[in-house]
C-alpha cells in the first residue's frame, strides 16, 4: 500500500556534522527536510523505497540492492563516523523481480549474499541525506534501494508502475522517496557551471507537478534537461509511475537553489489516501 511519496534533495552539507556554519544557508531546505520526514512519519509507514541516481548504476536495468543490511557513511566528505543504515526487505524484492518479468524494464540485484564484493551493500550519498533526516525523526525502516537506469523516462515510468504493483502485493504501508537535486547550473560558479536554462529547467519541472501534468514532465525538451545538469528527474520519473493509477495530491514544501543547486522538497499524496498533514488539518 503506497501511503506517500517524496521528492528530497541530497545536499551533504545539509548534514549538520557536515553543513555546521553553513548549513543556515539551505535553512529552508533544512526545514523542508524536517517537515517532509514528518509528513511520512504520520503516515506511519512500514517499508521505505529510495530511488537514488548515485548509487551503481548499470546499462540494463535499474539497480536494487539485495544485500540483507546496506550501510553507509560521509568518509567522502571527510565524516567518517557519520553513518546510515538499512535493511533490505527480500520480499519486496521477489515481488518486483515478478512483476516485472514481463516489463521492458527489469531490475538487476546487486549485493547478493553469495556475491564477495560490496557493490551491492553500501549506500550512496543520494539515499543517505534523505534517510538521516528520516531516522532523525525516528523512522528507521526497512526496505529496498533502487538507483535508475538510463532507459527511456517512459520506461521507467512503466518500472515505477511495477514498483507499485509490488507494494501493493507485500500489502504494508510503504513510503517512497525519489532522491534528486535539479538543475547544478543557476549561477555563476554553481558546480556545473552557470546557464540560464538551469532556472527554466526548475521552474518548469516545479510548476509540472504543482499542475499535476505527468505527461508533460515525461516530455521535456531534452535539450533543456541536459542543459540544467540535473540529477533528479529520473528518481522523480519513476516515482510518479508509482502514482500512475491513483493519480495525486502534490505540496510544494520548499525550494531553493542557494549554492547554485536546486533543492526540491515536496510530498505526493495518492488521492485514495486521506492524508492529515501535520499542523494543516486534513
Amino acid at each position: 500500500m503506497l501511503s506517500i511519496v517524496g521528492i528530497a534533495p541530497h545536499p551533504p552539507i545539509i548534514i549538520p556534522e557536515i553543513g555546521r556554519g553553513r548549513l543556515d544557508e539551505a535553512r529552508n531546505t533544512v526545514h523542508g527536510m524536517k517537515e517532509l520526514s514528518k509528513r511520512v512519519k504520520n503516515v506511519q509507514p512500514e517499508l521505505i523505497v529510495v530511488i537514488t541516481p548515485h548509487g551503481q548504476v548499470v546499462s540494463n536495468g535499474p539497480a536494487i540492492m539485495a544485500a540483507d543490511q546496506l550501510t553507509g557513511n560521509f568518509g567522502q566528505f571527510g565524516f567518517p563516523d557519520t553513518t546510515v543504515e538499512m535493511k533490505t526487505d527480500r520480499e519486496l524484492i521477489d515481488l518486483l523481480v515478478e512483476e516485472a518479468s514481463s516489463s521492458p524494464v527489469k531490475p538487476v540485484l546487486l549485493g547478493k549474499q553469495n556475491q564477495k564484493n560490496d557493490s551491492g551493500k553500501t549506500l550512496d550519498h543520494g539515499a543517505m541525506v534523505p534517510l538521516y533526516y528520516l531516522q532523525e525523526a525516528g523512522l528507521d525502516l526497512p526496505g529496498l534501494h533502487i538507483t535508475i537506469s538510463l532507459d527511456s523516462y517512459h520506461d521507467l515510468y512503466q518500472f515505477g508502475q511495477d514498483v507499485k504493483k509490488a507494494i501493493d502485493k507485500r500489502g504494508v504501508p510503504t513510503a517512497v522517496i525519489a532522491s534528486g537535486d535539479l538543475s547544478h547550473r543557476l549561477k555563476p560558479g554553481a558546480p556545473a557551471g552557470y546557464s540560464p536554462k538551469g532556472k527554466e529547467f526548475d521552474q518548469q519541472l516545479v510548476s509540472l507537478i504543482k499542475q499535476k501534468k505527468v505527461d508533460d514532465l515525461l516530455n521535456m525538451d531534452q535539450h533543456l534537461v541536459e542543459e540544467a545538469g540535473e540529477c533528479g528527474l529520473r528518481p522523480i520519473i519513476v516515482a510518479l509511475g508509482m502514482l500512475a493509477q491513483s493519480g495525486f495530491n502534490p505540496e510544494i514544501i520548499s525550494y531553493e537553489g542557494p549554492f547554485g543547486v536546486g533543492y526540491l522538497v515536496s510530498a505526493l499524496y495518492p488521492q485514495d489516501k486521506i492524508i492529515k498533514i501535520p499542523g494543516k488539518g486534513v
